[in-house]
């Protein structure tokens, strides 16, 4: 007959394994999300919801990494097939267009396109001026966008910059005049939001949401907007158009099976949980 001491040992062990063998404590499956900044919000949401979905076997955990566009794509080139990333959310075309198009070894599949962005001046509720009419002509005082060669809302936002009135060149190197930089739009909308610029340019997604048919604006009481769409005859820019590319990296069968589930969510196929998150953050949808 077994012990008190032995009978104790040996339900412990018992206890242990059936805990590392249940669905409960499986070991968890990570896939590393490289993102832009403007998404990241957005992504956040959708990860969350991606988890009460599959919460009856989620094993799931996701580690996202936030930077400009141009910051990402380098680091998966410099990476050269060991990620660092398995998916990259861009905040374009162009940098996953260009991974495929001259380092297709580092990526799986073409670029996709999940959400269409737009482009906002905004002044925040610390520093507040009324810009809803756009940006001041002639320009008196600074002003931020995000780094225009690294950021894609950077440069959209140095495309309007372009036009009649203020006319300064595409080819500009930023900062200039009264044109300040901030290395991307999440440390751009930082910057108007504490009061170091009065106002600047941001993505839509930071400053509103759309929880029916209308879109609310943040604190519309002590702040204020003006959006400038990419079609305006006046003050045009390329649309926002943004793509994500599945990256080459070792993974396990879990994984890839996690990564197709959630390429699968965030572009609508099997349900719309993920697309409506994308709406909410007032994006587009492809």
């Amino acid at each position: 007959m077994l012990s008190r001491k032995m009978r104790k040992l040996t339900l412990g062990v018992a206890t242990a394994l059936a805990m590392a063998y249940s669905p409960a404590y499986a070991a968890t499956t990570t896939i590393t999300i490289g993102v832009a900044a403007n998404f990241s919000t957005t992504l956040n949401a959708i990860i969350n919801t991606f988890s009460s979905y599959y919460a009856a076997t989620n094993t799931y955990k996701f580690v996202t990494v936030v930077d400009s566009t141009t910051n990402l794509k380098n680091a998966i080139i410099s990476g050269a097939g060991a990620g660092p990333y398995d998916l990259f959310l861009s905040a374009d075309f162009a940098a996953p267009q260009q991974l495929l198009t001259s380092y297709a070894s580092l990526v799986v599949g073409s670029p996709f396109q999940y959400a269409t962005g737009s482009l906002v001046l905004w002044s925040g509720a610390t520093n507040h001026v009324d810009i809803s009419a756009g940006l001041p002509s002639p320009l008196t005082t600074n002003f931020v966008l995000a780094d225009p060669t690294k950021a894609p809302y950077g440069k959209a936002a140095s495309q309007v910059l372009s036009s009649a009135p203020w006319s300064i060149p595409t080819t500009t190197t930023y900062p200039t005049g009264f044109a300040q930089i901030r290395p991307n739009i999440n440390t751009t909308y930082a910057a108007v939001k504490d009061g170091t610029f009065p106002y600047g340019f941001v993505a839509k997604s930071a400053v509103c949401t759309k929880p029916s048919t209308t879109e609310v604006w943040y604190d519309s009481t002590h702040t204020s907007h003006h959006e400038y769409l990419y079609n305006d005859a006046a003050h045009p820019y390329d649309q926002i158009k943004q793509y994500g590319i599945k990256i080459v990296k070792s993974r396990t069968a879990d994984q890839e099976t996690e990564l197709t589930n959630f390429l699968n969510f965030l572009t609508g196929v099997g349900t719309t949980l993920g697309t409506a998150k994308i709406q909410y953050y007032c994006y587009q949808l492809p």
